[in-house]
């Protein structure tokens, strides 16, 4: 039996993804708009939820092999491990926003809630799951390796165009990333040579800075491309972790191993962490993102650790995971 490949660089990247996920968000969550936070935010959305869904389609390359009789039962699998946190953590986090919707900066209309199904979440940084699945099913339903280049480009010129005109279809955006991740797990070896040559890390850091000043003068195009060299950037810095610090208990190495438990409940810890500190105690802004910050991450990581894990309920409603330990 052929055993199965890890690249550690891959958990890195997913490391580094969700601490800038936790960090937007916990930026947002004081709505302060001074030109800093403005910066940083566009910075880290240019390309961090693109970069999700390559390190995504890197790990699914199987995905492209499945025959007939193997659909039903990866359907299942891949609507047990995304769909249901979905769903669950969706209808949880409803009383949740009822109790603040007094304290909200947008509070969340009620009547709004069947949307669930449409993917629009009360808890809104859950619609990756949903999307993650559609692009899945997506792939697994007309994408074989020797047609892969043909729909890469055509879901990049997708891409492109929904990133121009701001269409509001996530799937019509983030599909091309899916499948460049899958060719770049394929063609690894070539990609990774590539990143270890200094013009080409250049290259991309230039294509990533020009796309970012592009982004602050309303060029929304440009984004395509620094989600493209900010994956690239990610990578690459991934890498020369990987280099100095082989083993794998760096800490990048453990928040992107933790990165399903952050990513599910960092939302409602920094929420309630937002109530806490700046509603009611009303706390300097600064002080309350670092907070959120640091708390969404290791609040998020403990709350699993030591109460959510322990019980196959949980472990399966809230991350997806139905094979018992």
């Amino acid at each position: 039996m052929q055993q199965r490949k890890y690249y550690d660089e891959i958990t890195i990247a997913k490391g580094i993804g969700i601490l800038l996920v936790v960090l937007g968000h916990a930026i947002k969550q004081i709505g302060v708009e001074d030109s800093i936070s403005t910066t940083i935010l566009q910075v880290i959305y240019s390309f961090h939820m693109p970069l999700f869904f390559v390190l995504s389609g890197f790990v699914s390359v199987k995905i492209l092999s499945y025959e007939g009789k193997e659909y039903g039962s990866f359907l299942k699998k891949r609507a047990c491990r995304l769909l249901i946190p979905y769903f669950v953590v969706g209808i949880l986090y409803l009383p949740l926003k009822y109790l603040l919707s007094q304290f909200a900066r947008k509070p969340y209309d009620f009547a709004n809630c069947w949307r669930l199904i449409l993917g629009e979440n009360p808890n809104t940084t859950l619609w990756f799951l949903y999307i993650l699945f559609l692009v899945s099913v997506l792939t697994l339903l007309l994408v074989r390796k020797n047609t892969l280049h043909i729909f890469l480009i055509f879901a990049a010129v997708l891409s492109v165009l929904t990133f121009h005109f701001g269409w509001e279809i996530k799937v019509t955006k983030y599909f091309f990333f899916f499948l460049l991740g899958i060719y770049l797990r394929i063609h690894y070896g070539v990609w990774k040579k590539m990143m270890e040559k200094v013009w080409f890390v250049f290259l991309a850091f230039l294509v990533f800075l020009a796309g970012n000043i592009a982004l602050y003068y309303g060029m929304e195009m440009a984004g395509f491309f620094t989600s493209i060299s900010g994956m690239i950037l990610t990578l690459v810095f991934s890498l020369k972790i990987l280099s100095i610090k082989k083993e794998k208990h760096g800490m990048l190495y453990r928040f992107g191993d933790a990165s399903m438990d952050i990513y599910i409940l960092s939302d409602i810890v920094q929420t309630v962490l937002r109530l806490a500190f700046w509603n009611i105690l009303h706390l300097p802004a600064v002080f309350v993102m670092v907070i959120c910050f640091v708390g969404g991450i290791y609040g998020s990581i403990i709350a699993a650790k030591w109460i959510l894990r322990r019980f196959y309920i949980f472990r399966m409603l809230f991350f997806g995971e139905w094979e018992h330990r």
